[in-house]
């Protein structure tokens, strides 16, 4: 609970395809109150107002007058504008990834939310994916150097979803995210190819990332397939994780003994298979009891402002050798 006693009030601010699932968690978590929401697509804000019976504000200031704490499911070109209005009033932000179209506008949020001391989280869903969350969990227990971390997240092109950005701010920065929170070490060297196939930007990428530590990640990401494909193999000298996120599945290849080369020939012990049981939770509503419990209880948020930047500098080097035809992009920190 607030301070005062009273519950704490959220708003969202855009109720297409994920904002209606906001204004749905929002009105269901205790200690919460939904103050309503606002859309400029006054149709959708109807059908939301009758589904959930939630108040439907004019204006975003309508709306900001009446909460503590607003989520944003926006276009991602309006983000900067949003967020920069909802920081300067004080009130706490879950921003839907990314934090904004550009490294500007993001490395704004981060400051005027510092100068505020309020609470910015960015959606970045798959961590509170249980599959990712139990896989991140067994590698922390049982620390071991990443060999590699191979990350594949298609989707089909429906010619509507996310048309602002291209698919590196779509649906790679998920992917980027995860690898930087798994690698655990500063990026060395960024490789990128891509290419437009049904709109005007990015559909498709390949992208390869070294970091400082000597593990390798790999992605392919991609906009224009039959079918979607969540898929996160993460491998180890002893283990190899399949975490399937559209399955909130998770299993675990190990061996009994580390690979041995014998006169050229190498042989390994046994290989083990195991299901790791993974529980059955939204990981939507996890991310949201989160941010609920970061502003109530003044905890860190798994993806503050600050981590989600981090994302989109390592995005930026992607972009630029995409750009530069594949060139290969050192990290910012290894160049200083």
């Amino acid at each position: 609970m607030n301070s005062n006693g009273k519950n704490l009030r959220v708003g969202v601010v855009g109720v297409g395809t994920m904002g209606r699932h906001h204004v749905r968690l929002v009105g269901q978590s205790p200690g919460v109150t939904l103050a309503g929401f606002y859309d400029p697509d006054l149709a959708r804000a109807e059908e939301i107002c009758r589904l959930y019976g939630s108040a439907c504000f004019d204006t975003l200031d309508e709306l900001m007058n009446r909460a503590d704490a607003l989520t944003v499911a926006a276009p991602t070109s309006l983000h900067v504008e949003i967020g920069e209005r909802c920081l300067e009033r004080g009130l706490h932000l879950l921003m839907e990834k990314p934090l904004a179209h550009d490294l500007k506008g993001a490395d704004r949020l981060v400051e005027l939310a510092r100068k505020a001391e309020v609470v910015l989280m960015v959606g970045h869903v798959e961590r509170y994916n249980p599959a990712v969350a139990k896989l991140i969990e067994m590698l922390q227990g049982n620390p071991e150097q990443i060999i590699s971390i191979d990350a594949r997240r298609l989707a089909p092109f429906d010619g509507s979803r996310c048309m602002d950005v291209d698919v590196l701010h779509d649906l790679l920065i998920h992917d980027i995210d995860l690898a930087l929170e798994i690698a655990d070490s500063p990026v060395r060297s960024v490789t990128g190819a891509g290419r437009p196939v049904f709109s005007n930007q990015l559909d498709v990428a390949h992208v390869r990332i070294e970091f400082q530590n000597d593990s390798t990640a790999v992605f392919w990401t991609g906009k224009c397939s039959p079918r979607k494909v969540r898929a996160l193999t993460v491998t180890t000298p002893t283990r190899q994780f399949v975490a399937d996120t559209l399955a909130h599945s998770l299993t675990m290849y190990s061996a009994e003994q580390i690979p041995a080369m014998t006169d050229g020939v190498c042989f390994m012990g046994d290989l083990r298979e195991e299901m790791i049981p993974i529980p059955d939770e939204e990981p939507l509503r996890r991310e949201f009891d989160d941010f609920f419990g970061s502003i109530l209880q003044g905890t860190r948020p798994i993806v503050g402002g600050d981590r989600a930047l981090q994302a989109m500098k390592t995005l930026a080097l992607v972009g630029r050798s995409i750009a530069a035809g594949g060139a290969l992009i050192e990290g910012e920190e290894a160049r200083e």
